[in-house]
C-alpha cells in the first residue's frame, strides 16, 4: 500500500514539495544560465533568446502532455495496487515521447525562418535565432525526454531521484555554456550555437540517468513488446489525459509570443529583451509553485486511485489558501527588489526600466496563476481533462489576449502587462469554481 494513503495531508504535501524545490531550482538555473551567458553577447542575442522561448516551450508542451498523461495513470495505478499497469504505461509513454518529438522536431527544423519571421524576428536577430534553433531541433529528443522520465519517477512517489538528475544536468549545462559559448581551451567560441549544443548535451545526460533509474531502481520499465492494439490503446489513454496539459503548456508560449509581438510593436527590441529577462526572473519566483504542483501528482493520484476522495478535497482547500499566501508574499518581495534583479540581465537602462515595470505589474496576477495551475493539476491527475481545457481556453483567448491587446493600445507597455495580470486573476477565479465540484 502506498505510504501516501495515511497520515496528515499537509505533512505529506510538505514532504513531497521540499525535495522538488531543489529540482525546480536546478531547472531555473539551467534556463537562467543560458540567458545570462547569452546576455553577455549583447542585446540582439538576448532578444533572439526571447524569440526562441515561445517555440521551445511549445515543443516542450509535447513532453508535458506525455508526462502528465503517463503520471496520471501511473499514480492512480499504484494507489489502486495495479503495478503491472504502472510499468506498462511508463514504457509506452517513453516510446510515445520519442516518436512524437522526432516528428515535430523534423517539421520545425525546416520551418525556422518563416516561423520566427511570423513572430517578429528579422535581420540579425533572425540569423541568431536560426543559429540556435537548428541545433536545438536536431537534439530535441534529448531535450524533451527528461521531463517525461522524471515525471514517471515522481508519479511513483520518489521525489528525490529526479532532483539529483536535474541538479546534475544544471551543473553540466553551466560548464558547457561557459566553454561552448565563449570558447575556452581548445573549443572555439560558438555563440548562440554553443548555448543550444550545451542544452542538448546536458539534457541527453539527464535522459540517460532517468531511464537507468526507472529500470534498475524502481523497475518501472516493461521491455516486453506489447501487441499493437494494446500499445495504441495505451497511447490513446496517455494522449487523452495529456492533451489538456500539453494544450495549456503550448498556449502559454502562444500567449507569450502574442504579447512579445505586441511588446515589439510598442517598444522594439528593447521591450522584447525586457520581456525575456523579466519572464526569466519571474520564473525564479515560481520555483515553489512548480514544486508544489509536482507534489500534487503522486499524492492526489495515489489517494484518488485508492478512493480516498476526502483527502483529495482537502488538498484542494489547502492549495487555494496557499495560492493567496504565496502570491501576496511574492508581490511584497518584488517591490524593493525588481529593479536590482532586472540589472542582472542587462545594462541597458531602458531594458532595466521596462523589465522592472513588467515584474511589478505581472506579480499582481500571480495568485491567479497559482490557482489555475494547481486546480488544473488536480483535475488532470484524477483523469478529468475536459474542465482543464475550459480553464486554459478561457485564460488565454478569453482573458489574457484581449486584455493585453486592449491595455497595450490604451497605456503602452504598462497596460499590456496589466492586461496579462488581470487575465491571470480571472482565470484563477474560474479554475476555483470549476474544480470544486469535480474532485470527488
Amino acid at each position: 500500500m502506498s505510504k501516501l494513503l495515511t497520515g496528515n495531508v499537509k505533512t505529506h504535501l510538505l514532504r513531497l514539495t521540499l525535495p522538488s524545490i531543489g529540482g525546480m531550482f536546478a531547472i531555473m538555473v539551467f534556463n537562467l544560465t543560458d540567458t545570462w551567458f547569452v546576455s553577455r553577447l549583447g542585446t540582439d542575442e538576448l532578444a533572439a533568446m526571447g524569440f526562441t522561448f515561445a517555440v521551445v516551450l511549445i515543443i516542450g508542451a509535447l513532453a508535458i502532455g506525455f508526462s502528465t498523461g503517463s503520471a496520471s495513470i501511473i499514480s492512480r495505478a499504484i494507489g489502486s495496487g495495479n503495478r503491472a499497469l504502472a510499468r506498462r504505461t511508463t514504457s509506452d509513454g517513453l516510446v510515445l515521447t520519442i516518436v512524437g518529438t522526432s516528428v515535430i522536431s523534423l517539421l520545425g527544423y525546416f520551418t525556422i525562418t518563416p516561423l520566427f519571421t511570423l513572430l517578429g524576428a528579422s535581420g540579425h536577430v533572425l540569423e541568431l535565432v536560426r543559429e540556435y534553433m537548428q541545433i536545438w531541433f536536431l537534439g530535441a529528443v534529448f531535450a524533451i525526454l527528461p521531463p517525461v522520465s522524471d515525471g514517471c519517477l515522481r508519479a511513483a512517489g520518489d521525489m528525490v531521484l529526479p532532483v539529483i538528475v536535474m541538479c546534475g544536468c544544471a551543473l553540466i549545462n553551466v560548464v558547457l555554456d561557459a566553454i561552448l559559448i565563449f570558447g575556452w581551451g581548445p573549443f572555439p567560441a560558438m555563440g548562440m550555437a554553443g548555448a543550444a549544443l550545451a542544452t542538448v548535451i546536458a539534457r541527453g545526460v539527464g535522459a540517460a540517468a532517468s531511464l537507468a533509474l526507472l529500470h534498475f531502481k524502481l523497475h518501472l520499465i516493461d521491455w516486453q513488446m506489447p501487441h499493437l492494439r494494446a500499445l495504441l490503446r495505451s497511447w490513446k489513454d496517455i494522449v487523452t489525459l495529456g492533451i489538456p496539459a500539453a494544450f495549456t503548456q503550448a498556449l502559454n508560449p502562444v500567449a507569450q509570443g502574442f504579447y512579445i509581438r505586441l511588446a515589439a510593436g510598442i517598444g522594439g527590441v528593447q521591450a522584447v529583451a525586457a520581456m525575456a529577462s523579466g519572464t526569466r526572473i519571474e520564473s525564479i519566483l515560481f520555483i515553489l509553485s512548480m514544486a508544489y504542483s509536482t507534489a500534487i501528482t503522486p499524492f492526489v493520484g495515489h489517494n484518488y486511485g485508492a478512493k480516498a476522495h476526502d483527502r483529495v478535497q482537502e488538498t484542494r482547500r489547502i492549495s487555494i489558501r496557499f495560492a493567496g499566501l504565496y502570491g501576496g508574499l511574492t508581490l511584497l518581495l518584488l517591490i524593493p527588489t525588481a529593479g536590482l534583479l532586472s540589472r542582472i540581465f542587462s545594462d541597458d537602462p531602458v531594458v532595466v526600466r521596462l523589465s522592472t515595470v513588467y515584474l511589478l505589474i505581472a506579480a499582481a496576477g500571480h495568485i491567479g496563476v497559482h490557482s489555475s495551475q494547481w486546480m488544473s493539476q488536480l483535475l488532470n491527475v484524477i483523469g478529468k481533462p475536459r474542465p482543464v481545457m475550459v480553464i486554459t481556453l478561457c485564460r488565454v483567448f478569453g482573458f489574457i489576449m484581449p486584455l493585453s491587446l486592449l491595455g497595450g493600445r490604451l497605456f503602452g507597455f504598462p497596460g499590456l502587462v496589466a492586461g496579462i495580470a488581470l487575465g491571470n486573476l480571472l482565470a484563477g477565479v474560474l479554475a476555483y469554481y470549476i474544480a470544486r465540484p469535480r474532485l470527488g
